[in-house]
């Protein structure tokens, strides 16, 4: 009895073992067989999914970049663009002030475009990552709650296109552009700890990513058009001064090689009411090295090209821009700083340690002899 239970036992094993040789050997077959075939693939859910036709995979293949080359700077620009050359040089310039530099009164559908080539826009408050196609509104996300921060929809359209278009035609230098601006900031507003951190941070953030990205950094400027607020509160000519200087002391320090001045223009009302605070700017700019005058044009800017009393429209903008753009380049090019006609007083700035004859004075052109409305 007892043998043949143990009979029975060794018999169901001896079934078992050999059912377990033969699965395996079947899985091994299929392994084999499935290495000359199509293989399938699983899915996150473990579910057995056929493997595409090569027609599919043609579809579901991502573009590929050809050597060194990038995706597009920013969502502004759709392609490829190679990264910059090893060493490539460009010229950083802030652009700084209120009220018109802000473009308040302007109309991006009506400033021109700018190429990849002539100038870039960096963003270090809404995205310090990459860099930008310059389009108009400039600088229209670049709000710092703690600093400089605009009312949604002011920035309208700037002078900051027409600028880097002149500047790289007369330099062949490409322009990082970056925007620190604040339509109603008196200089009370601009002298607040908050502010001047906050410029001072864009300009120190703009640097570290131009070095850490394979830039060289040839020159780094500021272009300042301001003074409305204050001409209209009455400030006094040193009290401006004095701002300025605090403002601009630590930009110094944190490697701004130069701000260039555009004076402000004019009210519609009141032609003169400014200009406490252009005799303030002129006068600084002839006594520091720091400090360079970019153009008075807007002194004589009629009262037509204005869209209410304190703002400019769109092609004024394109104009100043263009001029402005003048002084800066010549500065780049010949290490002096340009002798420019003061269209209020109807005489030449002549920079501190510039000799007036070293350079051909241009005959001045006033805004009455030029078409604005095309530019």
């Amino acid at each position: 009895m007892i043998y043949e239970e143990i009979t029975s036992y060794i018999t169901i094993i001896r079934s078992f073992v050999c059912a377990l040789i033969v699965s395996s050997i079947t899985v091994m077959l299929c392994a084999c067989n499935a290495g000359g075939g199509n293989q399938s693939t699983d899915n996150t859910n473990g579910n057995v999914q056929p493997a595409p036709t090569a027609e599919q995979a043609s579809e579901n293949t991502e573009t590929i970049l050809e050597k060194d080359e990038t995706e597009g700077y920013g969502d502004t620009f759709q392609g490829k663009t190679k990264p910059p050359e090893e060493g490539k040089v460009v010229d950083l310039i802030m652009f700084m002030g209120q009220y018109n530099m802000s473009g308040e009164g302007g109309d991006a559908s009506l400033a021109p475009k700018v190429s990849e080539e002539a100038g870039m826009e960096f963003r270090p408050i809404s995205d310090p990552t990459k860099l930008y196609r310059i389009e108009e509104p400039f600088g229209a996300n670049e709000n710092n709650p703690t600093g400089l921060n605009e009312f949604p929809g002011v920035k309208k359209g700037s002078l900051v296109s027409s600028f880097v278009n002149e500047y790289h035609g007369l330099t062949g230098r490409s322009v990082i552009a970056v925007s620190a601006s604040m339509s109603n900031a008196d200089m009370e507003i601009w002298t607040s700890e908050g502010v001047m951190t906050d410029v001072r941070q864009r300009l120190e953030a703009s640097v570290a990513y131009l070095e850490n990205n394979g830039y060289k950094i040839g020159h780094i400027y500021g272009l300042w058009l301001h003074g409305e607020a204050d001409g209209l509160k009455g400030s006094t000519a040193d009290s401006y001064k004095n701002s300025l200087e605090k403002i601009m002391t630590p930009m110094f320090k944190a490697g701004l090689e130069k701000l260039f001045i555009i004076t402000p223009g004019r009210t519609i009302d009141y032609k003169d009411i400014y200009r406490t605070i252009i005799e303030s700017e002129i006068d600084l700019c002839i006594k520091s090295n720091n400090y360079a005058m970019a153009t008075t044009v807007l002194s004589d800017v009629s009262a037509e090209y204005m869209v209410d009393q304190y703002h400019y429209n769109q092609h004024v903008l394109n104009y100043v821009g263009t001029e402005a753009a003048k002084s800066v380049a010549y500065y780049t090019q010949n290490n002096a700083e340009k002798i420019v006609y003061d269209f209020k007083e109807g005489e030449y700035i002549v920079p501190n340690g510039v000799d007036k004859n070293s350079q051909t004075l241009e005959e001045p052109v006033h805004p009455s002899d030029v078409d604005i409305n095309k530019l």
